[in-house]
């Protein structure tokens, strides 16, 4: 071939490529134009919601020595310091919770991933239109919609990113390739299998002898294994990793891994809290079909490494089966499956899905043609499974109708009713719960909120006791207190809050209850209300009054006496001084009433019936 043909080749490549990849980035943008305004959504709440490590920067440098910054909940405090300096940069923004730059921030690392992605790709295919088809798969597949609306688990693509810049140092022979691995694994530890990977490519690409392979992956085995001693040490003592039986877990896995592999080909049902359970046998037919397709898996993998032209899907399934191996072990994790998981594996599975269809159908046209249709189809599923993530109601009722044995999907349900004052379909997704989950301590504190708000005081301190009984958390204490001090039992309720404000240290509704306490018996001086004049704070406290919150009442109460000491504010705060329990306070209101005017009979009356 004489030079100017090559030119004109590699032109017209370069041209595709161009064309390739600008298709690509757009189509990416289409499929989650809709997913910015989402909602947080459950674990959300305590890495961050309610977080209050991630409203400042000033300490940033705490986040990479102290795990409990990562999350208000001690058990789940795991050592992410990426993360958790991620999460403050996206709220410094706005100074709020503005759920935008949060999901800017996803979309962002999403195309950095795939811009990696198809760098790899390019080496494994050697063609750069079927690496950057493959990127898009993976960027638009609809099983990612997890990842990306689901904002905790921006740990993946972080790690995920230095994961692969790692990979490419690798494959490039720079030994600086262990740098990027390790600060990747301060989002998340996936390191250890690095070692699976390169010894893949070594085998199948690189189409070196076993020996070499394993020689070339021990550094990166050893520093995974010395990097996962050190990030469980660096883990909060309270955390937890899951729970459960580690041999039914280890034998259900083979069936999720079924799971997941019918979820990368058609991502049909996905659900965000699946209600697969563990399989109580071994000869479970589900079991069963678990083990035939781990076997299938490892024969193709098998016969497809056996010549160059196949290796390409053989090294996609190994990285599939390798990645999944650290959520499918003896080590059981809260979960059976999650959609989240599928991350990782996927990046295996669109390089050997896009190197099939390109073997199968072999004319150009064709592969286009049909890889185009697939991602188009997987692009537009994705901007569709984006509606269901926009909020708390429309996810959790895409559960309940996806995964209906799953308590804590009705439970979660149950609470976007009860937000809206609906408290009869509340106790009813509650009780449906109660059926599947009946021991869940969380649960029973719900069904104690909402028995509350019906008026069965005894029903809800029944629920409010057994919580603390099956789980003496941080939530338990704190629904407990807030009850008792809408019950006038604001001493035992201080107990309470005070060990919910241990037990969760970065916990801010706790922190906040508390200081509203002080400051509504007048023992803080912080500002007291966002309210800016005496007749808005007056009302503000007037209608917490009738809505029987005492707490809020009374820090309103305060507010307006800061604009003017009247006796009818400081005779409301008594009120709700009394109505928390705190009599000795209430008292010392009345009698500032008294002082700022003797005539008035009100404050009078409530003194002596307090006497």
């Amino acid at each position: 071939m004489s030079s100017s043909t090559e030119s004109r080749n590699s032109t017209g490549e370069g041209a595709g490529a161009l064309r390739a990849g600008t298709f690509a980035f757009l189509l990416v943008l289409a499929a989650y134009a809709n997913f910015f305004h989402n909602e947080f959504h459950f674990d959300d709440d305590h890495v961050i919601v309610e977080n209050a490590a991630i409203r400042s920067l000033a300490h940033w440098t705490s986040f990479f020595t102290d795990a409990h910054t990562f999350s208000s909940l001690p058990a789940n405090a795991t050592y992410r310091p990426l993360v958790t300096l991620s999460f403050a940069v996206d709220y410094a923004v706005h100074h709020s919770l503005d759920p935008v730059p949060f999901h800017f921030t996803q979309l962002l690392l999403l195309l950095i991933v795939g811009v990696l992605l198809a760098v790899i790709y390019t080496r494994l295919l050697e063609d750069r239109t079927l690496a950057i088809a493959a990127a898009a798969l993976f960027c638009v597949h609809t099983a990612n919609t997890e990842t990306m609306n689901f904002i905790s688990s921006r740990s993946e693509l972080l790690s995920a990113i230095g994961f692969l810049t790692a990979f490419i140092l690798f494959t490039r022979r720079n030994n600086l390739y262990l740098i990027p691995l390790a600060i990747g694994a301060l989002a998340k530890a996936p390191v250890v299998i690095f070692a699976g990977i390169v010894i893949a490519w070594v085998r199948l690409i690189d189409r070196k002898p076993r020996v070499e392979a394993v020689k070339a992956a021990v550094p990166s085995f050893v520093t995974g294994i010395l990097l996962l001693i050190w990030l469980n040490a660096m883990n909060a003592p309270e955390w937890i990793a899951g729970g459960g039986s580690k041999l039914a877990y280890l034998r259900t896995q083979p069936y999720v891994w079924l799971h997941y592999a019918r979820l990368a080909i058609l991502p049909a049902g996905l659900t965000a809290d699946t209600d697969l359970e563990l399989l109580p046998h071994w000869y479970d037919t589900n079991a069963i079909a678990g083990y035939l397709f781990v076997a299938i898996l490892c024969v193709a993998i098998a016969r497809l490494a056996k010549t160059r032209e196949t290796a390409p899907i053989a090294f996609g399934l190994t990285w599939f089966a390798v990645t999944l191996l650290p959520t499918s072990s003896i080590f059981p994790l809260a979960e059976v499956a999650n959609e989240h998981r599928l991350f990782f594996p996927l990046m295996g599975f669109a390089p050997a899905f896009v190197w099939t269809v390109h073997l199968l159908a072999r004319q150009r046209r064709v592969v286009y043609a049909t890889l185009g249709i697939f991602i188009v189809a997987l692009a537009w599923g994705t901007h569709v499974r984006n509606r269901d993530w926009r909020t708390e109601e429309s996810l959790w009722r895409d559960v309940t109708e996806k995964s209906p044995r799953n308590g804590r999907g009705w439970m979660n349900y149950g609470l976007t009713q009860m937000a809206q004052g609906k408290y009869t379909a509340a106790k009813s997704a509650f009780d449906r719960a109660a059926q599947y989950t009946p021991s869940y301590s969380r649960l029973e504190i719900n069904r104690g909120i909402v028995a509350s708000a019906m008026g069965d005081q005894n029903e809800a301190e029944r629920h409010f006791v057994r919580a603390l009984s099956l789980n003496p958390d941080r939530n338990a204490h704190f629904f407990y207190a807030r009850w008792l001090l809408r019950r006038g039992q604001g001493t035992e309720a201080e107990s309470h809050l005070a060990e919910a404000a241990r037990l969760a240290p970065n916990w801010l509704p706790a922190q906040q209850l508390a200081l509203q306490v002080e400051i509504g018996r007048g023992r803080a001086t912080s500002r007291v209300a966002d309210c800016g004049s005496y007749r808005e704070c007056f009302d503000r406290g007037w209608q917490a009054t009738n809505n029987a919150s005492h707490v809020d009442a009374a820090v309103s109460y305060r507010a307006a006496l800061r604009f003017q000491p009247t006796a009818m504010a400081f005779n409301n705060l008594g009120w709700s001084l009394a109505s928390m329990g705190y009599r000795e306070d209430a008292m010392n209101a009345y009698r500032a009433a008294l002082a700022a005017d003797p005539a008035f009979q009100a404050a009078r009356n409530n003194l002596e019936a307090l006497r």
